[in-house]
Order: structure tokens, then C-alpha cells, then sequence
């Protein structure tokens, strides 16, 4: 009778434990990180329609993420839908919540700021029949964050009044964009249909349109202001093609065909690191890490990583790099539960590893670097 008794208590004393650890109830205090010049943010997107949009802070000194930064810096404020990217420009934060149309302007600490009437600095943009625009991507220049608006826009911010000052048309569903010699250049994803990337001048505002392979969707530029671009294509019939844009002459070049879905450059800017993802025709990913010199104009099918054992890179969904020190960040999604991010040294020695705090794992935002 006994041995019954002490198994019944050890099995409601362990099934305690399981719903204790489940409970939000019972999670340590959050207590606010000192937010440091080499510190990193990470923007988890959440799931489409969720409403879970996640910002975390990583101290690369301490080895320490604190989660929930922009929730408890706001008085339990969420982010709400679909995190998408976030610009750190200067003293203030830009972060883009595409399904919840809103841009949040926050300082480093990620609490938000204040206009001159008191209100909280969040910027809703609607279109002329006051639809919401959905802000997707940001990158900032000269005093302005210009952001991609998924109705086919661009919306221009001034950072000191922390508002929209001018629009303009560019393609359907554009999403990254970048700037060189004084133009804007946007990829026009036209979901998945789109073959164009914009370029706006950004003294005149007016916009000349180049055609690309079809679905461009990551687009960066480099320390000579050429212009790198990954359309998507299809995934199975038209496969990922890699192009430069030289500004100077309006001439485009491919420079590789299923070698990059995403890419980012390091930090002397004399290398493009490269994940490329290919799918059969059953959608099983293949994943192969590479990188691109941009001094030879050669592909090193090498990977730029030492792959860590407890990493599977068919799950890598953003591909970042510290300008300052040169380290490399990946982070991983199984679209379902919190990511994980994986750093990297400059010469591709695995350094360290951590959860992100939140579901998909967009970017990592460097508070010293600008986007």
C-alpha cells in the first residue's frame, strides 16, 4: 500500500513540475540588460497571425540574451503580428510589424519614444483609401529610414519629427532595399511574380525601373557602391540567380545561378557569404553554404563556417555579420518553435550558441552598426 501512496506523490509531485515549468507564472523576474555598444538585438518574427513577435537583446560580453525587451520596456506593449526587420540608426530603433502595420521608433533600449503631444512614436501607414500598407523592409541614409511598403510603395521617415515626410510608387510587393550613390534601390518581389528592382533618386524622388530575374527579393550594396541582387525565381523551375547592378554604367550582370537565397557581406567587404537553398520536386530543401569574392569574382563552393555538431543548417533562416568585429551570425527556424542563433568568428571558427527567445529568427541588428 505504501509503495502505491509513494508513487501516486512522486507522480503528482513530478506532473507539479511539468505545469510549473509551462507557466508563465513562475518565470524568473525580467530585469532590464545594460544595453552595450557591441550589443545585438534579434527581431523573432513570430508566426503569421499570432500576434507573438518576439525582440530579444544579446550581450556577446556576457553571453546573456534577455528576451521580451520591447514588451517590458513598454508596459507589456506587443509587438504583435509578423516582426519583419528592424533598422538601428543613430540613437533610435525602427521596428517594422508587417500584419500589425506599424513602425515602432524606440531608443536603444527599446522603449519607445514620445512626439511632442505625448503620444507613443508609432507610425501606422495607410494608403489613400486609408488601407494599410504593411512596412516590410527598412534601411536608413542621411538623416531618413526609408521603408518597403507591401502595397507597392516606398515611405520616406524623417528621424527627427519621427514621421513620414514623402512616398513614392516603385513595384509590386517590394521587400529589401539599399542605398547607392544617393539612390534607393528596391526589389520588387511582386510575390513571388515580380522582375523588377527600383531605383529612386533620392534628390528628385523619381523612379527608373531595371529588370532582373524573376522574384528579387534580397538586394545589398558594397564599400564600391555595385549593387548585389538574389532573385528567388520559382524555387523549382527558375531557380536562385545571383546578379551585380554597377550604378555608374546600368549594367547587370549574373553571377551565378542556385549559389545564394540569402547573402551578406563581410566585413572588409571583399567577400558576399552565401546560403543557398534548392528544393526537388517533393520541396525537400538542400542547403549548402558558400561565398563569393568580390575581388576575383569567383565562387568558393567552401563553406565559410566550421559547422558546429548540434547546427543543421537546412534550417538556416538569417545570415548576419558584426561590422565590427567581422563575427558571423546565423540563425536557424523550424517555423514552429523558438530559433536559435549560431556565431561564428570572422574566419568562420564556431564561437558560441544561444535560443533567440522567440520563433523565427529574422535578423541580427547590431546597436554599433547601421543597416
Amino acid at each position: 500500500m505504501k509503495k502505491f501512496l509513494v508513487k501516486g506523490m512522486l507522480f503528482s509531485m513530478l506532473a507539479f513540475a511539468f505545469v510549473s515549468c509551462d507557466s508563465d507564472d513562475f518565470e524568473e523576474p525580467w530585469v532590464e540588460p545594460e544595453v552595450i555598444t557591441t550589443g545585438v538585438y534579434i527581431l523573432n518574427s513570430g508566426q503569421d497571425g499570432k500576434n507573438n513577435a518576439i525582440l530579444s537583446y544579446y550581450n556577446p560580453e556576457t553571453n546573456v540574451l534577455t528576451g521580451k525587451i520591447f514588451q517590458n520596456q513598454n508596459d507589456g506593449l506587443i509587438i504583435g503580428d509578423t516582426g519583419n526587420d528592424m533598422v538601428i540608426y543613430g540613437n533610435k530603433m525602427y521596428i517594422l510589424a508587417s500584419g500589425s502595420n506599424k513602425i515602432y521608433i524606440t531608443d536603444l533600449k527599446g522603449k519607445l519614444l514620445k512626439y511632442s503631444n505625448g503620444n507613443d512614436a508609432i507610425i501606422e501607414p495607410l494608403n489613400a483609401s486609408n488601407q494599410p500598407q504593411k512596412p516590410r523592409e527598412g534601411v536608413a541614409y542621411e538623416g531618413k529610414v526609408y521603408v518597403s511598403l507591401f502595397d507597392g510603395y516606398v515611405a520616406q521617415i524623417d528621424t527627427t519629427s519621427m514621421a513620414i515626410t514623402k512616398t513614392v510608387q516603385v513595384g509590386t510587393y517590394p521587400e529589401q532595399l539599399t542605398v547607392a550613390k544617393n539612390k534607393l534601390y528596391v526589389a520588387n518581389s511582386g510575390y513571388g511574380q515580380g522582375s523588377t528592382v527600383s531605383e529612386v533618386d533620392l534628390s528628385s524622388f523619381t523612379v527608373k525601373t531595371i529588370d532582373v530575374v524573376k522574384n528579387p527579393n534580397k538586394i545589398l550594396t558594397d564599400k564600391n557602391n555595385f549593387v548585389y541582387i538574389i532573385s528567388w525565381g520559382d524555387y523549382q523551375n527558375t531557380q536562385a540567380v545571383l546578379q551585380k547592378y554597377d550604378p555608374s554604367t546600368g549594367k547587370l550582370t549574373t553571377l551565378g545561378t542556385k549559389i545564394a537565397s540569402k547573402m551578406a557581406l563581410s566585413k572588409d567587404n571583399d567577400k558576399l557569404f552565401l546560403i543557398c537553398s534548392t528544393y526537388d520536386e517533393s520541396w525537400s530543401p538542400t542547403t549548402k553554404l558558400q561565398s563569393f569574392n568580390l575581388t576575383t569574382n569567383t565562387l568558393d563552393e567552401k563553406s565559410f563556417i566550421t559547422v558546429p555538431a548540434n547546427m543543421d543548417i537546412s534550417k538556416a533562416y538569417s545570415l548576419d555579420v558584426d561590422p565590427i568585429n567581422g563575427d558571423i551570425y546565423i540563425g536557424t527556424s523550424d517555423y514552429s518553435t523558438n530559433g536559435n542563433m549560431y556565431i561564428f568568428s570572422a574566419d568562420g571558427t564556431y564561437k558560441t550558441s544561444f535560443g533567440t527567445g522567440g520563433i523565427n529568427p529574422m535578423g541580427s541588428y547590431f546597436v554599433t552598426g547601421v543597416k
